[in-house]
């Protein structure tokens, strides 16, 4: 049974559907009430002003991810099994990942907004660290690594929805799972080798059964 959506989340949930499409500086108050269905009046009776509605917003599209990761560190085998099949879960809901690029560049505008992200951040960055020191006590990843530099690279390549031109013959999977994959081999024991490499042809399997 769906939980009833609120007038506050049904908003949001348009919000979220343009300003991940077009960016924040190109749609108005305006389309945001068309799109939810709402007047002008309602949806400033709900969010004081469009800072405020980002706000909502950037705290909605973080929940799946916080939940996701939540139970995947309860239910998987090792920090190796949370990282790979956190990383599935988001590849088949693009929408957990896939904003324009215009979203990131406007709302630096939005100085609370952009405190959300920056406090995002730095709780990912946390999370990835966390992860791989339980990695390190599973002996899945090596334990002469520097993982505060490895977890910025990890960070960078999860956010990383615009690749260089050069890959743009290639699919988005591909090239975010190619790069995943290298710098995961460079840290992994022996043991977490052969957990990779288990996903390695899962993911094959699957890519052949798509043709």
């Amino acid at each position: 049974m769906h939980p009833i959506m609120t007038l506050k989340d049904q908003i949001t949930a348009a919000a979220i559907d343009l300003f991940s499409n077009k960016g924040i500086r190109r749609v108005s108050m305006d389309d945001v009430s068309r799109k939810a269905n709402v007047s002008k009046r309602t949806l400033y009776d709900v969010f004081d002003d469009k800072e405020a509605l980002l706000i909502e917003v950037l705290i909605k599209m973080r929940e799946p991810f916080n939940e996701e990761i939540i139970l995947l560190e309860k239910m998987a085998d090792t920090a190796l099994d949370v990282i790979l099949q956190f990383n599935e879960k988001m590849l088949a809901n693009p929408t957990m990942m896939m904003i324009c690029d215009d979203f990131h560049e406007d709302i630096k505008r939005y100085p609370a907004a952009f405190d959300v992200i920056l406090k995002s951040k730095h709780a990912a960055f946390d999370k990835i660290i966390s992860l791989f020191r339980r990695g390190e006590q599973e002996a899945v990843f090596l334990s002469d690594i520097n993982y505060d530099i490895i977890s910025q690279m990890a960070q960078k390549q999860m956010s990383n929805t615009s690749p260089p031109e050069a890959f743009l013959k290639y699919s988005f999977e591909e090239v975010h799972n190619t790069m995943l994959f290298i710098l995961l081999r460079g840290i992994c024991t022996e043991a977490g080798r052969k957990i990779l490499e288990k996903y390695t042809i899962k993911r094959k399997m699957r890519g052949q059964k798509d043709i």
